[in-house]
């Protein structure tokens, strides 16, 4: 059977993906072979290169109950197995999310019971930890095996309502004046209710789509009971596009806007798709072709003004026939099931989002990498010119001058040592300053006190304007954390510029900036958590269950983002600060070099003036190969122009500020 044409496109998207790597590596050791910049800016570099090598293309799929999303999985994937691979049909509903992935080795089914919601860790720690497991082998031959096996992901547990708020589960709740009406599971019995009994699944799977870096999460409907209520917010932070899968023949629901505003909607909507599934409800033998295409086109369009996104982000599928013409290689059917038309959207929308992700990281690194680099290349090349000047000059001097000028190289030489150290005393200072002072303003103990104080004053509000408040004043909180670290981060660059420039002045030091630009992309990503969180305390469930474990286990969820946020923050910060040092020490360090070098080359000129010459060429064929890295560097550059969609800076205007700013 043939491979469906998204293999294509995904495969393309590897190659592609490897080139900026190799760009990134190119650069890397191109800079690495010039020793201009400070190891921690290669190590960067070469990290950064890997990730990108490395990174694949995670797509989520979200809808409420019986949508169709395992099914159109099936159909968009894996089709040319002749069968389902996720269990699909009347009572067989996805319970937990499922995460599918390629493997090199044996196929499996990996879960983790529902139990471990009670562990207070996420998944991704968890995932670390393989005796909480549950491990089953699939083998691909074998599908009547394989699909009993796969059932498992629908199986569910019975469980008292109290045992399901401990694990973060929690039913439907309705407000009534001062009394509450619970959603109980009538074939459970009294005072029990139905979840999932697995929280998480890995599905490792050989597969052609899965081997070309795509990595594919399957979500219970998020109706469905048992289910997270922070679940939406949970999957879709760490996903590079989502699919939110809807009917075709209801359009958006209220249930459906709810879930759009409260989750999906609050992520860049350039990297998302609306499926309007279950497109063969609309077809109609008692209308024409144009008629029936007309009716699907004004749902498609209405769908798209309910949700605020271009009409060409919401396709109308059958998931089910499009699996069946796949199946059958019924081109008749394929074509009308919409298949096609979503394969190409992903290609054509969701694909190039994640491409200018990484886009994004690779152009600012580079550009501060380059454009560093060309201004301490030029500032070398420029001395190099005005020595080989002084030597020129020196050949028309007398003798009697040159015992002078080899004096003054020597009086200058333990000048410029004493201000080393002093420069080495002041640099333990900001290094200091930046292990307390400035990280003091990103504490975690200040964080753990604003987490405490949020989630008290959460579990003790009874409306949900109260709920939405509290929410919103964390994030307040905690952005004035980040406001504080950066006005004390361009304090500290200003100290440790001054007294850089004190030496750059005395002794003609190439510029530098210390700009802390490490902390405004991570104000704006904080931002965007707080745009994506801001009706999510606007759930009547959340609001009628103040002392519930939804609140509880949703605002836990944020908590852990937040401080692995700051974590990751803090440690950019100290990143930043060694990389400025250290790109300093390392001008000081070729400064030494270099008056070394023309220390030794006057007393052998003082010994004969014969060797004035040798020593302007010695000059010259340093200034060459300082003008061939300059060249190789600004055509490394252009190169890297078409391949990472930038303009290189003209030579002539830039400066490393020009980097900070774009």
């Amino acid at each position: 059977m043939t491979i469906p044409m998204l293999v294509d496109h995904l495969r393309e998207y590897h190659q592609w993906r490897m080139r900026i790597a190799n760009a990134v590596d190119l650069l890397a050791k191109l800079s690495i072979e010039m020793e201009i910049l400070p190891s921690g800016t290669m190590l960067r570099m070469e990290n950064l290169a890997q990730e990108i090598a490395r990174d694949h293309l995670r797509v989520s799929f979200f809808g409420e109950f019986a949508r169709g999303k395992s099914e159109l999985i099936n159909a968009l994937f894996f089709s040319d197995l002749g069968a389902r691979l996720m269990p699909s049909g009347p009572g067989q509903t996805t319970m937990c999310p499922v995460e599918i992935a390629y493997t090199h080795m044996t196929p499996s089914l990996q879960l983790l019971p529902i139990r471990s919601r009670t562990l207070n860790d996420s998944v991704e720690k968890l995932k670390k930890i393989r005796d909480l497991w549950t491990f089953s082998p699939l083998n691909p031959e074998d599908k009547k095996d394989c699909a009993e096996r796969m059932t498992q992901l629908t199986e569910t547990l019975c469980v008292p309502m109290e045992e399901a708020r401990s694990y973060g589960l929690c039913p439907q709740v309705k407000e009534f004046g001062s009394q509450l009406e619970t959603a109980n599971s009538g074939d459970c019995g009294e005072g029990k209710v139905r979840i999932s009994r697995w929280r998480y699944a890995l599905l490792q799977w050989v597969h052609p789509v899965l081997e070309a870096g795509l990595v594919i999460l399957d979500t219970p409907g998020l109706n469905s009971l048992g289910s997270e209520a922070d679940l939406g917010l949970e999957v879709a932070r760490d996903a590079d596009a989502l699919i939110f899968v809807l009917s075709a023949d209801s359009g958006v629901t209220q249930s459906d806007l709810a879930i759009w505003e409260q989750s999906l909607g609050r992520h860049a909507l350039q990297n998302q798709l609306v499926v309007l599934n279950k497109v063969d409800t609309l077809w109609d033998d008692l209308l024409n072709p144009e008629q029936e295409a007309d009716a699907i086109s004004a749902q498609r369009e209405k769908t798209a003004t309910r949700l605020g996104l271009s009409v060409d982000q919401v396709i109308a599928v059958s998931a089910q026939k499009g699996l069946l013409g796949r199946i059958r290689q019924d081109d008749s059917l394929c074509a009308r099931s919409g298949l096609k038309e979503l394969e190409e959207a992903i290609a054509q929308i969701l694909i190039p989002g994640k491409r200018e992700s990484i886009l994004e990281s690779a152009r600012r690194l580079i550009r501060r990498v380059v454009i560093d680099q060309r201004v301490l290349l030029e500032e070398q090349i420029k001395n190099l010119g005005d020595e080989i000047e002084s030597m020129e000059r020196l050949q028309a001097q007398t003798g009697e001058q040159l015992p002078r000028l080899l004096e003054k190289q020597k009086k200058l030489m333990r000048s410029f040592a004493s201000d080393q150290d002093s420069f080495v005393l002041k640099e333990r200072e900001f290094l200091e300053s930046a292990n307390t002072w400035l990280l003091q303003s990103l504490s975690m103990e200040q964080l753990d006190q604003i987490i405490i104080s949020a989630r008290t004053e959460l579990l003790a509000a009874w409306t949900t304007v109260g709920i939405y408040d509290r929410f919103s004043k964390f994030f307040e909180e905690t952005i004035a954390q980040f406001d504080n670290a950066l006005e004390r981060a361009n304090r500290l660059s200003a100290l440790m510029l001054d007294a850089y420039r004190v030496l750059e002045q005395q002794y003609g030091l190439s510029k530098l900036d210390t700009i802390p630009y490490v902390i405004l992309p991570r104000r704006a990503e904080l931002l965007a958590i707080a745009d994506r969180y801001e009706r999510f305390g606007k759930r009547l469930e959340i609001a009628a269950s103040t002392q519930g474990s939804v609140v509880r286990k949703a605002f836990f969820s944020l908590a852990q983002q937040i401080e692995e946020f700051v974590k990751e923050t803090q440690k950019d910060i100290r990143n930043w600060v060694n990389e400025s040092l250290d790109l300093m020490n390392r001008q000081l360090e070729l400064f030494a070099a270099q008056s070394k070098e023309k220390l030794t080359a006057l007393e052998s000129i003082v010994h004969s003036s014969a060797n004035i010459q040798p020593r302007i060429q010695s000059l010259s064929q340093q200034r060459r190969v300082k003008e061939s890295n300059l060249t190789a560097l600004n055509d490394t550059y252009y190169g890297l122009g078409e391949l990472l969609q930038m303009v290189p800076d003209d030579n002539s205007q830039a400066t490393p500020t020009d980097v900070v700013s774009q």
